[in-house]
């Protein structure tokens, strides 16, 4: 089982039949999680409730390149307009791609887990500019500029959204909030299922993307709880080319959750 950094100064006890809160959060316990890989981040925590714990507030402000993180909005808008049902499966187009998941026919559950981008760039085609810029508009969806091509904007275009925007989002997702129906809502929701365990529900979205030359990763999502809800939303950079940003988003997130009694260390 991958062991996590200890963040000893996080520990503190509460009653199992209590919800922890997110105030004994100490900037200095995250800093190493960063430093551990030489990169630069910001990591908001909130609980329902409470006056969220930021850590690098300035740069959880700025707005940054979504990448697959827009895979949330995406589905949204994807299945609000038809233009795919959450089980039709779209067929693989023969080209082959950087990771073998990839390269075979997807419905949107797989691609949403296995962040397949042709497949989501294909329903952003099927959505269209218009429609997508009224979607993206009306939610209020980071700087809401869509420039950079219909199937690119998210990726390499001039769409940005910031930490506290995904914390957002995240909210008006959860409490039904967004203008689109309560069942295309409860599905993406389902989309987003990372860990299902006795105690928790984990749900969240990586994303990966380059901007002017500097990868910069996400782990977005939220929590349940012992009846409450966590929401999580981490932004690293890193100049490095051969920066190991899967391993190092997820150790990041995990390390803060587990610190803080979030998650447990074993999934039961």
């Amino acid at each position: 089982m991958k062991k996590y950094i200890p963040l000893l100064s996080l520990l503190f006890l509460v009653p199992s039949c209590s919800a922890p809160s997110v105030h004994e959060v100490r900037h200095d316990d995250i800093a190493p999680l960063f430093s551990k890989y030489n990169a630069t981040g910001t990591f908001v925590l909130q609980k329902e409730g409470e006056t969220a714990f930021i850590y690098n507030e300035e740069r959880a402000a700025r707005g940054f390149i979504p990448a697959s993180t827009f895979k949330i909005f995406n589905s949204l808008v994807a299945l609000e307009t038809g233009v795919i049902g959450v089980d039709d499966t779209i067929p693989w187009d023969g080209v082959k791609r950087a990771f073998p998941a990839w390269n075979q026919d997807q419905r949107m559950r797989e691609a949403f887990q296995r962040s397949t981008v042709w497949f989501y760039q294909l329903l952003a085609r099927r959505i269209g500019q218009a429609r997508m810029q009224q979607a993206v508009s009306r939610e209020h969806y980071g700087n809401e500029n869509i420039a950079g091509g219909i199937d690119r904007f998210w990726l390499t275009g001039s769409l940005r959204i910031s930490a506290l925007q995904q914390i957002d989002l995240l909210k008006r997702l959860k409490h039904r909030k967004l203008g689109f129906s309560e069942k295309t809502m409860q599905t993406v929701e389902d989309l987003m299922l990372i860990e299902q365990c006795d105690r928790y529900t984990m749900r969240g979205k990586t994303g990966w993307g380059d901007q002017q030359g500097i990868q910069i990763g996400w782990l977005v999502g939220y929590i349940e709880r012992d009846g409450a809800v966590y929401y999580y939303a981490m932004n690293v950079e890193s100049s490095d080319p051969a920066f190991p940003m899967i391993e190092a988003r997820k150790d990041i997130v995990r390390s803060v959750l587990l610190g803080v009694g979030v998650i447990d260390g074993e999934c039961r």
